[in-house]
């Protein structure tokens, strides 16, 4: 990501942005999610898990707000639910209603193997909507109308990116 895109990403005041950084070369997606309301990464390992993680941070940040409530196969599943994601004293989550330094973020992506930044514009009909955009879209945002197409697009953005490597290799 080039600094003046991390910038204007800076000067959103968008709680529902996220940053990702990616560590791993190849194999499946690992990394860190940012927000710059949050004081502290969240680090995922899996494609389904950074969609898990995000969904919960947007619940959090109560941006933006879900429109359906979760449902759950039975009641003991929901409780289990909150008093582990949603829970601060289960799951803390260091947040800030004020946006945090630039410079250790900047430092967070600068280490990442790769980027991407993910906008969730709704949380409509139980799952998330919004843009993505990073180097796998040569830097074209593409919308996503569901986590799962979401999560359809990083399992072919990771198959192309560790096919590419197979053949230099």
């Amino acid at each position: 990501m080039e600094m003046s895109e991390f910038l204007a990403l800076a000067n959103t005041n968008c709680m529902s942005v996220f940053l990702i950084c990616i560590k791993n070369r190849c194999g499946e997606l690992s990394g860190n999610i940012v927000n710059f309301y949050l004081k502290e990464p969240v680090a995922f390992c899996g494609i389904l898990d950074m969609a898990l993680k995000i969904d919960i941070l947007c619940t959090r940040l109560s941006r933006p707000m879900a429109t359906t409530e979760m449902r759950f196969l039975d009641e003991h599943m929901r409780k289990t639910y909150e008093k582990q994601m949603l829970n601060q004293v289960y799951a803390p989550l260091k947040t800030c209603s004020d946006i945090q330094e630039m410079d250790k973020f900047m430092s967070l992506a600068a280490k990442a193997y790769e980027t991407l930044v993910i906008e969730i514009h709704q949380r409509q009909f139980s799952s998330m909507q919004g843009r993505m955009k990073g180097a796998c879209q040569k830097g074209k945002f593409v919308s996503f109308r569901s986590a799962l197409e979401l999560m359809r697009m990083l399992r072919g953005y990771e198959y192309i990116r560790n096919e590419k490597i197979t053949k230099r290799q």
